[in-house]
This record gives structure tokens, C-alpha cells and sequence, in this order.
């Protein structure tokens, strides 16, 4: 297995994680409004990262600018306070098929940001994901476009952001913090902006009130869902293109709507699985293609143009004749 599996397999184990988290928050919803089951659960999980790394976390910070992490975090927690509200302005359904398409953006923003070239692999990736989460998320339904809608694809252009700069920071030779410090960071920012939301917007809980099967699931959400799931998907952005690793993420739905037949009883169509298969195919063609980076780095234009350039008719030089 070669070395880039492993983190592709990262990446995998977390999209299930988030998968797992989307049921989950389900029942966390049912005590505890949205913008303060975030701020419990990305508040826990900061805590957390704080009491095992809070010492060279610090170091870490200390020595690197704000440029090497607040702007991913800013990014990070933004995406995810959106997606919240996206769930709350449109259903499930049409929520969860926007908030999945991060790779849309991905290679643009790499594009623009670290100067990847943008591949015409990529670009059929992301119209065969398109294709398969629409029939994923909506079994072949209308798709209306409303304020849900719009927000839910803000919360995928920033995560796409997100996906993009924490590569910038964790990756080459000027990286100054590891994924422990990056997740720690990005974790923190999330709950500030999540707990500012949750104070202007929502009623206090009655947090005496919150059933105990509420309080596992916000605990699952903040280790597993928020604590692991950063942790592994920062440890493969340093070693993965962001657009592979946004490629990868979009199989969450796949992983929902299987926890949901087991646990809920909510079971796909037959465009549904067909969806499911789309989007699982192109995350291992996404995974191969990323194989050769040697042979795949250039984008499509530079090929093209080499390629133009090479059937040019090339003229040779008359060879110099000596008048002696």
C-alpha cells in the first residue's frame, strides 16, 4: 500500500465520523437549540485539546504568526456555524446536499491560493460528484433553491477555504504548526464564534433538564466528532492536495444515510444508491489520480499547450558550409 492510502484511509475514517455525527446531532437537537450544541461541542473539545497539548500548542503559537493558523480557523468555524444555520432554514435533505460540496471550490481556491494548477481530472471529478450527491441527497427530486439553500453553500465555499489554507499551513518548509495545533486552534475559533451566535440568537438551555442520552451524544460529537475527526483530517492535508481530500469528504452523505437505514430506519431509493455509488467511485479515482503527482501536476492548459507545441513543424538550421 503505498504511502498517500494511508492518508487517504485517514480521510475516510473521518468522513464516517462525520457521517456518524450527523445522526448523532439528531439526537443532541432535541434538548439543546443548534448554535449551543456547537458551542458545547467544540467548547469540550477545545478543553480537551488544551489538557493533552495545551503546552506545545503554545510553544507552537508563539512561534508562528497569526497567518500560520487563524485564517483557516476563521474559515473552519465559519463553515460550520453556516451549515448549522442551513439546517435550520431548509430541510435535511436539501441542507445536507449543499453543505456537501466543498470540492466545487477547493481547486479554485488552490488555484488561487497556493498556486495548484487546476486539472481537467478535477474538473470531470466535480461533475460526477455533483451528479452523484444530487442523486444521493435527493433520489432524483426537485431541488429548490431558497436562503437554506444559499447558506449551505456558503458553508461549503468556506470549508473548502478551510481545506486549502490548513494545507498551506501544515505543509512545505514553511509550516509552523503540526496537526495537533492547527486542530486545537481551529476548534477554539469555532466555539467563540459558535457560543457569540448561541448567545445573540437562542435561549439559554436548561441544562439540568438535558436528558443523559443528550449529554453521550454531545460528548460523542465533541471526542470523536470534532477532537479525532481534526486531528485526522489536518494529519493528511499535510501530505494530501486539499482538492483530493474534498473529493474524499463528499462520501459523508454515503455514510449518513447508511447509519440512518440501521439506526432510524430511513433507507435510500434506488437513485439514491445509485448516487452512493458515483460518489464512492470518484473518491477512488480521485485517490488514484493522485498516485503520480509527477505526471498529474500540471493543469490542462499547460498540457494543451505543450501539446500544441509539439505538432508545430520544427525547422532545421541548414548546416554551415565550410568555403575553405
Amino acid at each position: 500500500m503505498k504511502k498517500s492510502w494511508m492518508f487517504v484511509l485517514l480521510v475516510v475514517l473521518q468522513t464516517a465520523i462525520y457521517g456518524a455525527a450527523n445522526v448523532v446531532m439528531k439526537v443532541a437537537y432535541s434538548d439543546i437549540p443548534p448554535l449551543w450544541c456547537t458551542a458545547l461541542r467544540f467548547g469540550i473539545a477545545f478543553f480537551v485539546f488544551m489538557l493533552l497539548f495545551g503546552r506545545d500548542i503554545g510553544s507552537q503559537l508563539r512561534c508562528a504568526g497569526l497567518r500560520a493558523w487563524l485564517p483557516s480557523s476563521v474559515f473552519m468555524g465559519a463553515a460550520f456555524i453556516t451549515s448549522g444555520l442551513s439546517v435550520s432554514l431548509t430541510s435535511a435533505t436539501n441542507a445536507g446536499f449543499f453543505i456537501a460540496l466543498p470540492m466545487l471550490f477547493a481547486p479554485a481556491f488552490a488555484l488561487v491560493l497556493i498556486r495548484r494548477p487546476y486539472r481537467l481530472s478535477v474538473a470531470v471529478l466535480q461533475i460526477a460528484v455533483l451528479v452523484g450527491l444530487y442523486l444521493l441527497c435527493c433520489n432524483g427530486g426537485a431541488l429548490a433553491i431558497g436562503p437554506g439553500e444559499l447558506v449551505g453553500l456558503a458553508s461549503s465555499a468556506c470549508f473548502a477555504a478551510a481545506l486549502v489554507l490548513s494545507e498551506r499551513d501544515l505543509s512545505g518548509a514553511n509550516a509552523h504548526v503540526d496537526a495537533k495545533g492547527l486542530s486545537t486552534t481551529q476548534t477554539g475559533v469555532t466555539f467563540a464564534f459558535a457560543l457569540v451566535g448561541a448567545l445573540a440568537f437562542e435561549p439559554m438551555p436548561a441544562f439540568v433538564q438535558v436528558s443523559t442520552v443528550s449529554w453521550a451524544a454531545i460528548a460523542f460529537l465533541a471526542l470523536f466528532g470534532t477532537c479525532l475527526a481534526f486531528f485526522l483530517q489536518n494529519t493528511a492535508l499535510a501530505h494530501l492536495p486539499s482538492a483530493t481530500v474534498s473529493v474524499v469528504l463528499c462520501a459523508e452523505p454515503v455514510f449518513t444515510a447508511t447509519l440512518s437505514a440501521i439506526v432510524l430506519g430511513e433507507y435510500l431509493g434506488a437513485m439514491g444508491i445509485a448516487g452512493a455509488a458515483i460518489v464512492v467511485a470518484c473518491t477512488v479515482a480521485a485517490t488514484l489520480l493522485d498516485e503520480s503527482p509527477q505526471k498529474t501536476s500540471r493543469g490542462f492548459m499547460q498540457k494543451f499547450m505543450h501539446a500544441h507545441r509539439s505538432r508545430l513543424p520544427r525547422h532545421r538550421s541548414a548546416p554551415l558550409v565550410d568555403n575553405d
